[in-house]
């Protein structure tokens, strides 16, 4: 699936943008950015869709890498705010967004199939 992204990406580029780290050409995470638009600031938003990084590489502290490239990217490109979500349960990841500065949002969030 990750190449898929990484092409949609690329045909794409006001959709998103997909920032990999790599080693000796060995895919070691991702993480992918789409993009939409903020009414209540009139400015585009991010949404961080994945935070990837593959068991054996872990511990590399290459998920603050690539949320570090990402919180970058935002902020050069003028962009009002980045929003993610993650698994209740996933408290590995709570720990790394609250390390990064993350907040809880006030907004609740619905999903309809």
């Amino acid at each position: 699936m990750q190449n898929s992204v990484f092409l949609f990406c690329n045909k794409h580029p006001a959709s998103g943008i997909q920032f990999v780290a790599e080693q000796d050409g060995k895919l070691l995470g991702f993480a992918t950015l789409y993009f939409s638009f903020s009414t209540l600031q009139v400015k585009k938003m991010a949404i961080l869709n994945d935070l990837f990084v593959i068991p054996e590489a872990r511990g590399q502290k290459l998920g603050e890498k690539l949320f570090q490239t990402c919180l970058s990217y935002i902020r050069e490109n003028d962009f009002a705010y980045m929003t993610w979500e993650t698994a209740k349960d996933n408290l590995v990841a709570q720990s790394l967004y609250n390390k990064m500065g993350g907040q809880l949002s006030e907004w609740l969030v619905y999903e309809i199939s």
